[in-house]
């Protein structure tokens, strides 16, 4: 063979391997390569799978725990939900424990998990969560994997429905909650008078809750925002709104805006202030260059001026007549009420014998304090000369009164305490009340306890809420009340309830003679040493019971003649206070108009109800303006207005009108007696 040949031969043989090589890569690299480690080349057939069984093997009862169980059957409903399935760290073991229970009980004998096979676990089980949603697998429960509501979201495909909202999306988001509470009062009351049937009673009780929040959208022109708490506190905190705006779609629309629930309307102009705060509906249309708004809505705001001037706030204050301040101001006594007007007849200067040395005022104890706590008995006559009922005959006991002193025939009552006027002056001495219950306790202590001196007062012949009422009473701290020393009234810094009780005991002198109406807390008798001191009551005045009954005395000790005018910490330089009565269709005057005496006429209201008696130097002679006597006629931290007539709109306005010669039917034109004989 020629070396030609032999070449063309060699050149044969390098093109086969190279075709070889290239055909199979693997198989020549690991045998030329790496000979040891050479794969096995697979045969070309493949084997026959064998058939799927047409039926499933029988349900088998598992013996492992609930994770690492291997039965898929479709049909195996799983374990039912009273099985209580955990898995809990142990700290202590540095393991996670998988426990089953029903009940207490164990279901299953507990396993463990290392904390690496935990995160597997985790791992595994979010996976599945998160490709379950993505799926829209659902549990049985209604609700995805992930929590999310199915309902929340769904598809609207009308195509009316799209043009009208731009787009078929409803998404609707709720949130908060609904308490219901339901219970049963039932009351049995052992009292002889009343038949069986009264005696025993009960009445459902029915208190909801309620705290919601909603924000909806439906496309992208619709949204809606809802927001109700009926324990809010102001009107404002509840908001709902339906907002329908199409304008981001297109400009040539007709309706541009469409707002219902609470809404605004600002206004451009300077001239006419717009408001922003009302309820109804609001429409805004477009029809080429014109644009016009509509609203129809109740005004829920009202708007005021504030004026700064010299560095002090100037505003101006409306009042009506019938907005007294209720349930804040109290007479102590009868006494101090009848001799109110004649003590402020010299002002500045009160002409008072009368001087408070030692006060203790109590209130309902409503907010759980814990301080200064106790059960008080506070009664209506306590300290009065004159009580309620006096020799009269209660018509629910058919019997004569005859605790408080009682006028016999031909002899007047002896009082031991009189005033320079022979008035008597209020003391536990001077009626019967008080004394009667020393002699009681002295030969029973025990009456003295809160469980048995509800028994004690209905025995003698009181009544609850309108002779006495017994509580559980904390004392008011000093900075919780002021006290005119002078006058005997007190006035409340805090906002009493209708169905609180007032009580009030103190120490006065009149003319240096010292008096006492009640028992005080630091002079409490302790009637048994093995009692603790709180089971023993108090014997106190009271001022206000838990219902106002207007037939009652105890409705005159609360003052009707004080306004608070709304100001604060008011400067007597820049204080001005006037009186204005409203004509009809005539507008507002200082002085009164009409059929009323020629006398009047011409008198401003400050100086016909006693408010216009002194000039700027506080001497005697009318300037037109109001006599600011601080802690009197006003009260400068709080800005309260006391008239020095107790009923100024009622029966001081009537003695005005016919002292100055009018008569009775003119007077009825213009007095209002129901502010002083009903409840507001």
């Amino acid at each position: 063979m020629t070396k030609r040949n032999s070449l063309l031969v060699a050149i044969g043989v390098l093109a086969l391997s190279t075709f070889y090589a290239f055909k199979s890569a693997d198989a020549v690299r690991f045998n030329i390569l790496y000979p040891e480690t050479a794969p096995s080349i697979a045969p070309a057939w493949k084997p026959v799978p064998t058939p799927l069984p047409d039926t499933l093997p029988p349900l088998q009862d598992r013996y492992d725990d609930f994770i690492n169980k291997n039965d898929k059957n479709p049909f195996d409903l799983d374990d039912p939900s009273v099985i209580d399935q955990q898995v809990e760290y142990d700290p202590v073991s540095n393991r996670y424990l998988i426990t089953e229970k029903i009940g207490e009980d164990f279901y299953r004998s507990p396993t463990y998990m290392t904390f690496d096979e935990y995160l597997r676990w985790r791992d595994q089980k979010q996976q599945q969560a998160y490709f379950d949603r993505l799926q829209g697998v659902a549990s049985g429960k209604g609700k995805g994997q992930a929590g999310e509501d199915p309902i929340a979201k769904y598809n609207v495909k009308t195509s009316l429905v799209d043009r009208l909202f731009g787009g078929t999306n409803v998404d609707i988001k709720p949130q908060g909650n609904i308490n219901l509470t339901l219970g049963y009062n039932y009351q049995k009351t052992k009292n002889p008078i009343l038949t069986q049937r009264q005696q025993a009673n009960g009445v459902f009780d029915f208190d909801m809750v309620i705290n919601m929040t909603a924000q909806g959208k439906v496309g992208e022109k619709l949204n809606l925002n809802f927001n109700y708490n009926n324990q809010a506190t102001f009107d404002f905190d509840n908001q709902m709104k339906l907002h329908y705006d199409p304008k981001q779609f297109s400009e040539d629309e007709i309706i541009q805006n469409v707002e219902a629930g609470n809404v605004s309307l600002p206004l451009r102009s300077n001239l006419i202030k717009g408001v922003q705060n009302l309820f109804g509906v609001k429409m805004e249309f477009k029809t080429g260059h014109l644009r016009s708004t509509f609203v129809a809505a109740q005004q829920r705001s009202k708007q005021n001026s504030l004026t700064l001037q010299g560095g002090a706030q100037v505003q101006t204050f409306s009042k009506p007549i019938d907005e007294y301040d209720e349930n804040r101001h109290f007479f102590l006594s009868q006494w101090n009420r009848n001799g109110f007007e004649t003590s402020l007849k010299c002002l500045p200067v009160p002409l008072s014998l009368f001087s408070i040395t030692r006060m203790e005022v109590w209130i309902t104890n409503d907010k759980n304090v814990t301080e200064n706590v106790r059960d008080i008995v506070a009664i209506a006559d306590l300290g009065e000369p004159v009580p309620f009922l006096q020799g009269q005959v209660d018509s629910a006991f058919n019997k004569i009164v005859s605790v408080p002193n009682v006028k016999l025939p031909g002899n007047p009552p002896l009082y031991p305490h009189y005033d320079v006027n022979n008035t008597p002056l209020p003391d536990n001495e001077n009626n019967r009340i008080y004394g009667q219950i020393l002699s009681d306790l002295a030969a029973n202590p025990s009456l003295r306890y809160n469980t048995k001196v509800v028994n004690y007062m209905n025995s003698q012949g009181y009544r609850q809420i309108r002779d006495f009422e017994k509580v559980t009473a904390r004392l008011l701290s000093t900075s919780e009340y002021t006290y005119n020393e002078q006058l005997g009234f007190i006035s409340l810094n805090l906002n009493v309830q209708p169905d609180q009780t007032v009580g009030v005991a103190f120490e006065y002198t009149y003319n240096g003679i010292p008096h006492k109406v009640g028992e005080l807390f630091q002079d409490a008798p302790k009637t048994d040493p093995r009692d603790s001191v709180n089971n023993n009551v108090l014997f106190v005045k009271m001022l206000k019971s838990t219902t106002a009954n207007v037939r009652y005395p105890i409705w005159d000790l609360m003052m009707k003649n004080v306004y608070a005018v709304g100001a604060t910490n008011v400067d007597p330089q820049n204080f001005r206070f006037d009186i204005v009565y409203e004509d009809p269709g005539k507008g507002q005057k200082r002085f009164l108009d009409g059929d009323v005496p020629d006398g009047l006429k011409a008198r401003p209201l400050l100086q016909v109800f006693g408010l216009d008696n002194l000039n700027l130097q506080s001497d005697p002679g009318p300037d037109g303006l109001f006599d600011f006597v601080p802690g009197v006629t006003i009260n400068l931290r709080s800005g309260r207005v006391m008239f020095p007539k107790l009923e100024p709109f009622g029966k001081s306005l009537k003695d005005a009108i016919l002292a100055a010669g009018g008569t009775s039917d003119q007077a009825k034109k213009v007095v209002y007696p129901q502010l002083y004989d009903s409840t507001l």
